[in-house]
């Protein structure tokens, strides 16, 4: 189970990495000119830039040159591309199962690293980054879903959130690799992984899941003996499984799908739940402050270039996404979603205060701590993988039934890179109209929401069976009303009043 999550969270890390440098380029393209004429003229092989910042082996390789507007494409052409990748996902996990959704996805993975290494003009580079943007959001889902079903619960949450570090570690791999090799070699490097993951899936089953909504209960049976191994006794799991998905049929086509969605309750009180989880996630300025970290680090680090202070934040992402493997493994998701989202809305805050203070010199006391600043940054990045930031992708496999899994995580992921685009686009408009100290107390408010909304609304699935998470969901908002025909109840009194609040929590418990 670890090697097939693993290989999984491989394939992936080089499309991550790519969506990670996608957003910095996005902001640094869209909301400071001068920093845009710096990339510009670098690409361009400039003179003008700091010739200790200048990655010369990148600089001599110039088959085509880009103006600002081609730029801005380059960036954003990705998340377009996962738009579309992640409502592909939906159709393909349904229609085919996990594992063949993966080995499909890997083509066009593939064919986009490939266009990228080799372009010799604009348009390859956006066929490019589109196929990788595409896969990049078609494998997010499935592997959540494939690794969330094919574990057991005890040790569901940490095999699902390998991907974390092991992302992580491709993104500060490809940092040190970007700042050695010229660009086309950098890309090439990539397009092994797909490949790795297809040769490895060839040796695992799909879901048990998958198959038994597929009636091949023979193939089922043997699917889960090759994940638990052939001298445990799985006659009660395969049993729990059948039960799970007794009367549902995977087979559900995407505008079917859609109006099971909307119209029963059983699916839509878990989407609107996650989505609403994601949409405070992503207005947390995570990917703001990947790119004010750069710049903060530089300032404390004297004459660093800005090669050195990228590997230096993807460092110290690395830490914190390491750190979230013993701690979901120990802690309730609850306490770390908590955890993480009040220790990132306190760094935002402290981080807009130091903002406010240095451009309208108050708050002299907060001017003089020049190590202020870094240390909300180092604590905000390692704070964010350990929860906010993670944590929502293992949802996907846990909160959604297994009949619509596939759509309503495709589904998911496509509105996360919506909901993404949005969060890009609004930053200048943001930053011109309340200033960047304003917008971090905002993405602080958003931190301090996700605390109320998780200790409101999201249940615990700790080391539960996914079915017993499913009924949570049935069961929230039902009432049970009174027969008229029963005779009355005398008043409540203070004990009973004190069980009633306490059965009101017990979704969230």
């Amino acid at each position: 189970q670890w090697s097939c999550s693993w290989i999984f969270s491989c394939a992936t890390t080089s499309t991550q990495t790519g969506e990670i440098t996608d957003v910095k380029m996005n902001l640094t393209a869209a909301y400071h000119f001068q920093d845009e004429a710096g990339l510009y003229e670098l690409f361009n092989n400039s003179q003008l830039l700091d010739q200790s910042v200048i990655n010369y082996s990148t600089t001599r390789h110039r088959p085509y040159t880009i103006d600002l507007e081609e730029g801005s494409w380059i960036a954003g052409i990705f998340g377009l591309g996962a738009i579309f990748g992640g409502l592909l996902s939906a159709f393909l996990g349904n229609r085919y199962g996990r594992k063949m959704s993966l080995i499909l996805l890997a083509i066009p993975d593939i064919l986009g690293w490939l266009l990228v290494a080799s372009s010799q003009n604009i348009g390859m580079m956006l066929a490019g980054r589109f196929l990788a943007g595409f896969a990049a959001a078609g494998y997010s889902p499935n592997i959540q879903i494939f690794v969330g079903e094919i574990t057991q619960p005890q040790h569901r949450g940490w095999l699902s959130g390998l991907t974390v570090p092991i992302t992580a570690i491709g993104v500060l791999t490809m940092y040190v690799v970007g700042s050695w090799l010229p660009w086309h070699f950098a890309a090439a490097s990539c397009s092994p992984a797909p490949i790795l993951m297809v040769i490895c899936l060839m040796f695992y089953w799909d879901s048990p899941y998958w198959y038994a909504h597929s009636g091949m209960d023979k193939i089922a049976h043997e699917a889960l003996e090759q994940f638990r191994g052939s001298d445990t006794n799985n006659d009660q799991e395969m049993f729990q499984i059948f039960q799970y998905i007794k009367g549902d049929s995977e087979s559900v086509w995407f505008v079917e799908g859609l109006v099971k969605l909307f119209t029963e309750k059983k699916y839509l009180k878990p989407f609107v739940i996650l989505n609403s989880l994601f949409f405070l996630m992503l207005f947390s300025g995570k990917f703001a402050i990947n790119f004010y970290a750069v710049e903060i680090v530089q300032h404390f680090g004297g004459n660093m270039n800005e090669y050195l202070s990228a590997v230096i934040i993807a460092f110290i992402s690395l830490i914190g996404s390491l750190l979230f493997i013993p701690l979901v493994k120990r802690f309730s998701r609850k306490m770390l979603l908590i955890f993480s989202s009040f220790v990132m809305g306190v760094s935002l805050l402290l981080l807009g205060f130091c903002m406010y203070s240095h451009s309208y010199h108050s708050l002299q006391v907060l001017s003089d701590c020049d190590w202020l600043p870094m240390i909300c940054i180092v604590s905000y990045m390692v704070a964010a993988p350990m929860g906010l930031c993670s944590i929502p992708f293992i949802y996907i496999a846990e909160f959604y039934p297994s009949e619509m899994r596939s759509l309503m995580g495709g589904l998911t992921i496509a509105l996360s890179n919506l909901e993404l685009f949005i969060v890009v686009k609004t930053f200048p408009n943001l930053e011109e109209l309340i200033g960047d100290h304003g917008v971090f107390w905002l993405y602080a408010f958003s931190c301090f929401c996700a605390i109320i909304f998780t200790l409101s609304y999201v249940p615990e699935t700790k080391d539960k069976e996914l079915a017993k998470v499913e009924d949570k969901f049935a069961k929230l908002g039902k009432v049970n009303r009174a027969s008229p025909w029963v005779t009355p109840l005398p008043s409540p009194s203070v004990g009973s009043v004190r069980k009633l609040h306490f059965k009101t929590h017990l979704f969230t418990k």
